[in-house]
């Protein structure tokens, strides 16, 4: 039983990984899914092998995501956690709130940009006419994206 759950949690870490997220925060979620009891972080970090630390650092993100939440249990004086079962809406919530920010970054940079060439004297170079079309052009495909980000949510009411 011990090598199957290990093996889950390779597999969920990897594909975590492969999608660009935190292997530990991946492994982390995929232990707490698969044990149906609530743990400890020390129980995590003994389970998975990592520092106590990297355990409460990792488990934060994965409360920011709303995949893990706290549990009281009569007798602890520590925080348990438990896994949130909605794998979907986890990923949906995840892939939603990492284009929007990546969105606002490249906005902010692309203002920046206009900003600078509208110092430039247009007049005389093609070049600066040209960098502000293509600008533009990102721009309409930032637009689209944004879009896109405010549509998951549509997505994943469709897909239940």
């Amino acid at each position: 039983m011990e090598k199957i759950k290990e093996k889950f949690i390779e597999i969920i870490g990897n594909l975590g990984e492969g999608l660009g997220l935190n292997r530990t925060v991946c492994q982390i979620y995929a232990l707490l899914y698969i044990t149906p009891n609530p743990l400890s972080p020390a129980e995590i970090g003994r389970q998975l092998g990592i520092s106590k630390g990297n355990v409460s650092i990792n488990l934060k993100k994965l409360e920011e995501w709303e995949a893990v939440e706290k549990v009281w249990r009569k007798g602890y004086a520590r925080s348990l956690y438990r896994a949130n079962d909605d794998i979907d809406g986890i990923i949906f919530q995840k892939l939603k709130t990492g284009i929007e920010k990546r969105i606002k970054r490249i906005e902010r940079s692309l203002r920046n940009i206009k900003s600078q060439l509208q110092k430039k004297d247009e007049g005389s170079n093609e070049n600066i006419k040209y960098m502000k079309k293509k600008i533009f052009e990102i721009e309409k495909l930032i637009k689209k994206l944004s879009e896109v980000a405010k549509s998951l949510q549509y997505l994943k009411n469709f897909m239940e």
